[in-house]
């Protein structure tokens, strides 16, 4: 997943002021809270100085003749953790131990040590080098029902901070093999926060993605099931434990794969059937617009297959009348046109409407995210953009990354810009305030969604 930064919510509250003069002045309190992320812009704090990373404490807990062995075999480095267990046969007691080298934490490898005669043991096999140069980053291990996990805690990275790779002896081999990889990201701070989950098992093909937007709607939890190649065995030894050596297990399913299937309520099925003929639903979100307990309802819309080539994406805004019927209440401009072959998400929450859109090229992943809502002007359901959003990330074969952020009030024209590296396991972060002039208002109802049309909001001219 993208982390760009999130929209934080509106309270209700700030809608129903008993005073309009107090009333008329919420609107762009709160867009400005909503789009700062803290409330308020200001001045970029000095850079702190990078922290080291502590050294974890001697693991005392091992048996002696274990450390022993491992004294013998990687005299250079200490224990800072271990696991024991059943791992290759019922009837001896295995273990796994995590060693760094010395004066160090980081840079972790993992000795899998089998017991012998008299109590001694020895070193069977041993990893490679787990997470080089990444000083935050952690690994774990634990052998239970003749499995070997290698959990690995990478903060840093933008695709999964936590991955665990699973090992055992396959088909009565006596070579540890790798038979699993599960990975976790939780949700973040983009427009449209969720989490997102991969189990791939490599025994058989199977993999599972999941996506939990649970913070926002627990309905909206979604699995998808697919099956990857099956690899020739990866001998633990040999392994890398880089995330891209697992690329087909670990590549995430774009988020509009995991749209649900049930079909549209039958109001909405009638009325997009009579307004825009053959058109697909791609994505959709239904909540609360105008009042609390509204089940208003935003779709997006791809053209009919006969629709000719100047047709394209839209979005359609259909909201909940008394009797049960839907109204529509705007349909916006193109909404894919600049970005062909985007993933589109979208997002009523909190009164608020946010479309996401997602693209993918040699540069990077770009999130562009625009965010509507009604002010106390406003007619009954028309929305206007408050805020856009845009991300760009990229991410190098060493583990590197790098992410751009543009965020702009439409309200109250302040600026913020967000650049973040990850170099060599090190975060480095610098913000920048500014302010772009106030345009008039923008409304959803016949919107091009084109960040070139919003240039001073989304213009890249921040060099730190």
């Amino acid at each position: 997943m993208i982390a760009g930064m999130q929209f934080p919510v509106l309270a209700g509250s700030l809608f129903n002021g008993r005073v309009r003069p107090l009333r008329d002045f919420a609107l762009p309190a709160a867009v400005a809270a909503l789009l700062s992320g803290c409330g308020h812009f200001h001045p970029a704090p000095p850079e702190p100085v990078a922290a080291r990373h502590v050294e974890q404490p001697t693991d005392t807990g091992l048996p002696a003749a274990a450390a022993r062995a491992l004294g013998q075999r990687f005299a250079w480095m200490h224990p800072i953790g271990h696991s024991s267990g059943h791992l290759q046969v019922d009837d001896a007691d295995d273990l796994a131990v995590v060693l760094a080298p010395a004066g160090q934490s980081n840079d972790a490898i993992v000795a899998v040590l089998v017991a012998g005669a008299g109590g001694e043991y020895r070193v069977a096999t041993s990893s490679k080098v787990i997470a080089p140069g990444c000083e935050p980053c952690t690994t774990t291990v634990d052998i239970a029902r003749h499995v070997l996990s290698v959990h690995v805690m990478r903060p840093s990275d933008p695709e999964f901070e936590r991955v665990t790779y699973q090992f055992g002896y396959r088909d009565s081999d006596d070579a540890l093999r790798l038979i699993g990889v599960t990975a976790a990201q939780p949700a973040s701070d983009d427009p449209i926060a969720h989490s997102y989950a991969i189990s791939t098992n490599l025994l058989n093909g199977a993999k599972v993605d999941t996506l939990d937007a649970a913070h926002s709607d627990p309905t909206r939890r979604r699995d998808l099931r697919s099956r990857v190649s099956l690899r020739p065995a990866i001998a633990f030894d040999t392994f890398t434990f880089a995330p891209d050596a697992l690329a087909p297990e670990l590549r995430r399913q774009p988020v509009s794969a995991f749209e649900p299937v049930e079909p549209l309520p039958a109001a909405a099925t009638t009325l997009l059937r009579t307004r825009f003929p053959g058109a697909a639903v791609q994505a959709r979100s239904m909540g609360a617009l105008r009042t609390d307990g509204a089940r208003d309802l935003a779709v997006v819309l791809a053209p009919a297959r006969n629709a000719g080539a100047d047709a394209d994406t839209t979005l359609a805004l259909l909201l909940a009348q008394p009797d049960g019927s839907l109204r529509l209440a705007a349909t916006s401009g193109p909404l894919t046109r600049n970005c062909r072959g985007c993933d589109v998400q979208v997002q009523i929450a909190h009164r608020a409407l946010v479309v996401q859109t997602t693209a993918t090229d040699s540069a990077g992943t770009h999130v562009v995210g625009y965010q509507f809502m009604a002010t106390p002007k406003d007619k009954p359901g028309a929305l206007r953009l408050v805020g856009v959003r845009t991300v760009l990330a990229s991410r190098s074969g060493s583990g590197d990354s790098h992410r751009y952020v543009n965020t702009a009030n439409l309200v109250t024209g302040d600026k913020l810009d967000v650049i973040e590296d990850v170099a060599h396991g090190h975060r480095n972060r610098v913000e920048h305030a500014s302010r772009v002039p106030v345009r008039p208002a923008i409304a959803l109802a016949g919107f091009t969604f084109d960040p070139a049309k919003l240039d001073a909001e989304t213009r890249r001219d921040f060099t730190p």
